[in-house]
């Protein structure tokens, strides 16, 4: 197969693979900071954002924007973006891995034999693992769309054309702040042009610096509230991240991850630390293989440092999967050194699609209804009142109010602090007509947290009705 074929089967098979997402439809995150975030549904947008929120995806904020003002509340139009830019990611991994990698890591090397079919096999698991799937349906993980587009764009870029290359780095950052790394790996790739990248990337670290400083976001950075915990249980998180990249089972729109005990800690640190022992004693024997686990281990290193609300979230593997399906291609790609080469690479290319094409449509299939998705997430994380709120939420749109108040009063069992699962008990207890219980929970609301919206408009509309009746 010729390079161009090649890409036109990946996007074949992607398309295949995500045939059954659409039209998509919201969920979680996407109602509160996409469908009602003023910043998005405004009819003007506010440009200095770029300057002043890094923090905020701006970028990523922008696209909502225009994208709201052309499809309003249809979630198809949001979706087909997703859809597109997996496309163009897929098509970056396949020609970055096929024209940028340098020579000399593969020179001198028995690797060199499988190079010609490995863009293919990067591409493909790239594009088909069922892992990526809630980067492609989660509306919200746009960003991590964006930075992997222009991420992959900027690295075609950079020999030819580094200015561009730079300028697409900071489309990167605009869209996800971690796309900072690519100014280092700019550098490695032309490092007779290093100072513009490094001034950039000091730049850019310094606006989010600034960024957090000034919007103070709940549980990110040092306003988390327990950052000991939250580090004791990264060595637990990574090898949770590179055990489903391995085996995609259990995956879920909301893990509940526990703290580990400092055993657990520890016993996931020195795994991973023999790991990388490994990789560093292999770098000249197996160049590409230790390259794809670096590439992985850099795109995830900046959610596991800088505290943040969750813990695993399955979307910030989305380009760290480059990685690992660049190390997995070369195994597959290495069939080609023996012989009957054609057969076994067709063989291996359909089972790897058989593999994961059917796990990606039913995982796209959850996705494709909000209640189901979260009665699939309540199933495998059935402690996590975030978990059980948000199913009840999904419930109480679909009109079931009498099955979302089942699942509000295991949210607020599981956290009896929680002004909103208080709110959202008010909520059902209002619509169907119970009107001293529903004073009661948002009264109780408001004691939690003054400012909770849903308990103030629940309360106007409660004395509303009372004024009715008199």
């Amino acid at each position: 197969m010729k390079g161009w074929h090649q890409l036109g089967i990946l996007i074949g098979l992607t398309a295949l693979a995500y045939a059954n997402s659409f039209p998509g439809a919201f969920h979680y995150d996407d109602y509160p900071e996409l469908v009602g975030n003023p910043q998005i549904t405004q009819q003007a947008f506010q440009y200095s954002w770029f300057l002043d929120h890094f923090g905020g995806r701006p970028l990523t904020l922008w696209t909502f924007h225009w994208n709201y003002r052309l499809f309003r509340e249809d979630p198809l139009g949001y979706h087909s973006i997703s859809f597109l830019l997996h496309l163009l990611a897929v098509c970056g991994v396949f020609l970055v891995v096929r024209d940028v990698l340098p020579e000399r890591f593969f020179s001198n090397s028995p690797e060199t034999a499988p190079m010609q079919q490995l863009p293919f096999w990067a591409g493909l698991i790239f594009a088909l693992h069922p892992l990526q799937t809630q980067a492609v349906n989660y509306i919200w993980s746009r960003s991590v769309l964006l930075m992997a587009v222009f991420s992959l764009a900027s690295l075609l870029a950079v020999r030819r054309r580094p200015w561009l290359a730079l300028a697409l780095v900071q489309l990167a950052v605009w869209s996800r702040t971690e796309a900072v790394l690519l100014f280092g790996l700019l550098i490695v790739l032309d490092r007779r042009r290093w100072k513009a990248p490094t001034l950039l990337a000091v730049g850019n670290l310094g606006a989010f610096a600034l960024s957090l400083v000034r919007y103070a976001p709940a549980e990110v950075g040092w306003n988390h509230s327990d950052q000991l915990a939250f580090y004791l249980a990264q060595p637990v998180v990574a090898v949770q991240y590179l055990r489903m990249m391995l085996w995609p089972s259990g995956l879920n729109i909301d893990h509940h991850v526990l703290a580990p005990s400092l055993l657990e800690s520890v016993a996931a640190s020195a795994l991973l630390a023999a790991a990388g022992l490994c990789c560093w004693r292999l770098r000249r024997s197996y160049p590409i293989a230790v390259l794809g686990i670096a590439w992985a281990c850099a795109w995830l290193a900046p959610s596991l440092l800088v505290p943040n609300t969750d813990w695993l979230n399955e979307s910030r593997t989305y380009l760290a999967m480059a990685g690992f399906a660049l190390t997995l291609g070369w195994a597959l790609s290495s069939l080609t050194t023996l012989k009957r080469k054609a057969l076994l690479t067709v063989t291996a290319a359909s089972a790897v699609s058989l593999a994961m094409i059917p796990l990606t449509l039913h995982r796209n299939h959850l996705w494709q209804d909000d209640v189901r998705l979260f009665q699939d997430a309540a199933s495998k994380s059935p402690d996590k009142a975030r978990v059980r709120y948000n199913l009840g939420s999904a419930l109480a749109r679909a009109g079931r109010v009498a099955e979302a108040e089942a699942e509000f009063r295991q949210a607020l069992r599981l956290r009896p602090s929680d002004d909103l699962h208080h709110s959202a008990l008010g909520y059902c207890a209002e619509m169907q007509q119970r009107w001293y219980e529903a004073r009661r929970h948002y009264e109780k609301a408001l004691q939690l947290n003054p400012a909770n919206q849903p308990a103030l408009d629940g309360l106007d509309r409660l004395a509303f009705e009372t004024e009715e009746k008199l």
